[in-house]
């Protein structure tokens, strides 16, 4: 029995001691030119990548499960207004896009990394896009939506607000709670300089 736990203890510190020459390992290479850029590989070596993160996992019974919903009631009414508004228009309306996929680091910026992290991981309620080259034109933040708003929703809005400002992509709040009515709606997007 002494002799099992000897082997189980051996086994974790070897997995720890691993995992951090692997961190160090990490830290050591120099950074890609671009944030989230995959390096090339070198060499002319044929041999398969082993990936040991799985192996610590059991792949034949993932805990992961389909969510209801892509968004909440409050964000879905947003959403179908938005949908409606725009619907025989120039522009198309899509949810829950990442800000990433949005704004931009620019190449000359110092920190890149820094700044790229930034924009992972968030995202806007709505995005407007032109339909024909699928060119960002507007962003939409709902508020409003909890009662009283978190610091930190608060401050991530303002963040998002101030890189569209940064990337020159207008923004429009509105609140969840109380949504415009389309000719109110059309009237805010007209005013924001979308030809509807």
């Amino acid at each position: 029995m002494a002799q099992f736990i000897m082997l189980i203890v051996a086994i974790i510190l070897g997995k720890l001691v691993w995992d951090i020459l692997n961190d160090y390992r990490q830290k050591m290479q120099p950074p890609g030119p671009f944030p989230g850029q995959k390096k090339k590989r070198t060499g002319t070596g044929n041999g398969e990548v082993i990936d040991l993160s799985n192996a610590w996992i059991n792949m034949d019974d993932l805990p992961y499960r389909k969510r209801d919903y892509l968004l909440s009631g409050k964000e879905l009414a947003l959403f179908k207004l938005f949908a409606t508004g725009l619907e025989n228009t120039a522009y198309a309306a899509f949810p829950r896009v990442n800000l990433e996929d949005i704004v931009t680091v620019s190449i000359e910026a110092e920190n890149r990394t820094e700044y790229f992290n930034r924009i992972r991981n968030r995202y806007v309620d709505i995005l407007i896009c032109e339909k024909t080259e699928m060119k960002p034109v507007l962003i939409i933040i709902g508020e409003g939506q909890g009662e009283p708003r978190k610091k930190q929703q608060v401050l991530e809005d303002r963040f998002i607000r101030s890189a569209a400002d940064a990337a020159g992509i207008k923004y429009l709040s509105i609140n969840l709670n109380n949504l415009p009515d389309m000719e109110q709606l059309l009237t805010l997007l007209r005013n924001l300089g979308l030809y509807i």
